[in-house]
């Protein structure tokens, strides 16, 4: 027979979220994308430490749920990101030795910096610190709405129960490309890289440019291409999209195309020559 020595394994021990990590989802729940920003908040977390940081992290969504805080001019309301700046410049304890980072138009603490909760936690301590730094990021992803890396996981869940589609349209408003003649339609090719004004809580999408490779009937384009030769006047679309990935393009076939100074002549009342 064989002996084996069998050494029990310690159990692993989850992983605490790190300043960094803690910095980023702050961040996201703040909604600040800014280099500098997140460098900012990055030395508040290290000055006052996770702990206490993503309890000002909570009390700021507390804050802006209940209605908000206004600047001190009483003009507007602060943004989430100044009431959680605010939060911190005025109540966060710095930890031992350590400074808040200097910030415009802020005074900097008098108060004596006194430890806080994250110094002196036990490892029981430190496993109820990282549950509540899990809880208050859920609060916060909650608060502040989905984000646009959440959409995979969230699209591959809905797909596994798709619903069904009766009609789709979709308008297209704008100056056209080169036109390339096809003999029985055109092709032009327009871009688009603004980001509309989305409602909150929505994800927002990147800033990449999205193509859109338009084919308009002959009978369509004859209708407006005089129309467009105005530099002032742009193109109104209606169409079926289609994605297409050769092209690397959303396809739209044209049903109705028009432009607005068309649109609004057809609109504007007529007059009667009186004999």
């Amino acid at each position: 027979m064989i002996n084996q020595d069998k050494t029990e394994q310690p159990l692993e021990q989850p992983r605490e979220p790190s300043q960094s990590d803690v910095a980023r989802e702050i961040a996201r729940a703040l909604g600040e994308r800014d280099f500098g920003v997140l460098l900012q908040i990055r030395r508040i977390v290290k000055a006052l430490g996770r702990t206490q940081s993503l309890k000002l992290l909570s009390d700021t969504l507390q804050i802006e749920k209940q209605g908000g805080m206004m600047t001190l001019d009483k003009s507007r309301r602060k943004t989430i990101g100044g009431i959680f700046l605010h939060l911190a410049y005025t109540t966060g304890q710095p930890k031992e030795g350590m400074h808040l980072p200097p910030r415009t138009k802020a005074k900097r603490r008098a108060e004596s910096p006194k430890k806080t909760d994250a110094q002196t936690s036990t490892p029981n301590g430190a496993t109820n610190a990282t549950q509540k730094a899990k809880k208050a990021i859920v609060e916060a992803k909650k608060a502040t709405g989905m984000q646009w890396e959440d959409r995979v996981p969230a699209v591959q869940e809905a797909n596994a129960e798709r619903g069904k589609v009766n009609t789709v349209k979709i308008t297209i408003i704008g100056r056209p490309g080169k036109i390339v003649d096809k003999g029985q339609c055109i092709v032009t090719v327009m871009e688009d890289s603004k980001l509309p004004s989305l409602p909150k809580g929505l994800p927002v999408p990147t800033s990449a440019p999205v193509k859109y490779a338009v084919y308009i009937s002959m009978k369509h384009w004859n209708k407006v291409k005089d129309a467009i030769q105005d530099p002032e006047d742009t193109l109104i679309i209606e169409g079926f999209p289609k994605t297409d990935a050769e092209v690397s393009a959303i396809a739209v076939f044209a049903t109705n195309v028009t432009t607005k100074k068309l649109q609004m002549a057809a609109k504007a009342p007529k007059t009667e020559v009186k004999q």
